[in-house]
């Protein structure tokens, strides 16, 4: 036996996402991770909802509200990455005066 005999190696697990918030978050990274958790409807009703956002549609809050009821109070971790991922976007957009934050590119 040798040190650390019959322990799996750390580098199987998956990296997570919430260890690194000063990260820049990726929105398809993002979107790929959502996917993974939710249920199908889940994630439709999840995308219809940024499409509004990205369409201008319906407004930041009201995004958030109805992405927080899709998500659940189980997925806090989701919740705080898509209100960062907004932040992001509606900064990029400011920066570049743009008329648009879209989000994951929907």
């Amino acid at each position: 036996h040798g040190p650390g005999a019959g322990m799996p190696k750390a580098a199987a697990a998956p990296p997570a996402p919430a260890q690194a918030p000063e990260v820049t978050l990726d929105a398809a990274t993002y979107y790929q991770q959502v996917k993974r958790v939710l249920e199908p409807e889940q994630f439709r009703e999840f995308s219809a909802n940024i499409k509004k956002l990205n369409a201008g549609q319906q407004s930041v809050e009201e995004t958030l509200e109805k992405v927080r009821e899709i998500f659940g109070e189980h997925r806090p971790f989701l919740f705080a990455q898509l209100q960062k991922l907004i932040r992001q976007a509606e900064e990029e957009a400011r920066r570049q005066s743009g008329d648009g934050a879209d989000v994951g590119g929907y």
